[in-house]
């Protein structure tokens, strides 16, 4: 018996040498699918930041990326511990979308800080065309990428071959200047997510934990996010991790520089390099800038950011109006609808959430 178990142990680990792998890389899940061979390619730096769902429902933003790729290869990156299935959605366009064909597609399964080092996985996103983040716990990527060959190669993707890049929930969520790491449950439901009321009655709290460390796509240094938006009502959750990073003082960050995007499910923000957003799905997408100084904003406090009823700016673009559009560069939209948000936290046990 014991000869047996060695014996098969043995041809096991010959065959992954076969392959050169070695018994540390071997760990690492990648799946492909197309032609394993590398294909360079001229792309052109673009992002998309979904805010979850169905991908089927912004499946014109996908194609954006896709022809940024120009035929290229694809990399997905997944923290959920599953092969997904983004490769066949994508290479044999199994919704049906029209999607420009590509040469393959690679999902790299991250579950360990040592798979975020793992020489394979960095030697993929550096022969990659196009990078995305698939859905997940982002607490996961933050623990896992933060300062790894995996995050670092990302950045010199996008930086110096400018390799188009986006993310859905939690991969929308680090591609932000700004991140919340979701480390922590809800202090009042340990089983659920932090929510807006949490965040209102005290957005210093242990829970409020932000993380300026991971990837940032091209404007978005001062912006924090959140998705699945209006699904579960995180208007007043994104208000008080905008507050929080003011209450942070981070060098760059004041209440009129602080800013925030988030996206409702089935729908996503894209956008080049001349930073003009296209929204495409099914829902809204928020863009939110600090305009007064919060009346009330300290430790273990709810807020008050008030300022007369237009604390935040914040611009609705809907994704069912063909021609809106919203300019990172200037912070401005057109064809969308203009509307400010307050928080009231004076005299109130839970701060109220007031748009206009």
């Amino acid at each position: 018996m014991i000869f047996l178990i060695w014996r098969t142990y043995r041809y096991i680990l010959l065959f992954a040498l076969v392959l050169g792998f070695s018994a540390q890389t071997w760990a690492l899940q990648i799946y492909r699918s197309g032609n394993p061979a590398d294909l360079p390619t001229q792309t052109n730096l673009a992002v998309c930041l979904a805010g979850g769902g169905s991908d089927d429902a912004w499946a014109e933003g996908w194609n954006y990326l896709l022809r940024q790729a120009n035929g290229g290869d694809v990399v997905v990156i997944r923290s959920d511990g599953r092969r997904g299935e983004y490769e066949g959605w994508i290479f044999n366009d199994e919704g049906q979308h029209g999607f420009a064909k590509v040469n393959s597609v690679t999902t790299l399964v991250i579950e360990s800080l040592d798979d975020a080092e793992r020489a394979n996985a960095v030697q993929a996103i550096n022969h990659a065309e196009l990078i995305f983040f698939a859905g997940g716990d982002q607490a996961n990527y933050i623990k896992w990428l933060v300062g790894s060959s995996v995050s670092r190669a990302v950045m010199k993707a996008i930086t110096t071959r400018h390799v188009p890049i986006g993310g859905t929930s939690a991969g929308m969520a680090l591609l932000a200047g700004i991140d919340f790491s979701g480390k922590f449950a809800s202090p009042k439901d340990h089983s659920s997510n932090v929510t807006s009321d949490d965040v209102l009655q005290d957005p210093t709290g242990y829970f409020v934990d932000l993380d300026r460390n991971l990837i940032v796509a091209p404007f978005l240094n001062n912006v924090v996010t959140d998705t699945h938006f209006s699904q579960r009502g995180r208007e007043g959750r994104l208000v008080g991790f905008m507050a929080r990073a003011i209450y942070n003082r981070y060098n760059d960050i004041q209440f009129n520089s602080i800013k925030g995007i988030a996206a409702d499910e089935d729908t996503a923000a894209c956008y080049g390099m001349s930073g003009v957003v296209k929204v495409f799905g099914q829902g809204n997408v928020f863009f939110l800038k600090g305009q007064r100084d919060p009346e009330r904003l300290q430790n273990h406090h709810s807020l008050d950011w008030n300022g007369d009823g237009e604390a935040v700016s914040t611009y609705v673009v809907s994704a069912s109006h063909a021609e809106a559009r919203f300019n990172l560069k200037t912070w401005s939209g057109i064809g969308g609808t203009q509307e400010f948000w307050a928080v009231h936290g004076v005299n109130e046990e839970i701060p109220i959430l007031i748009r206009r």
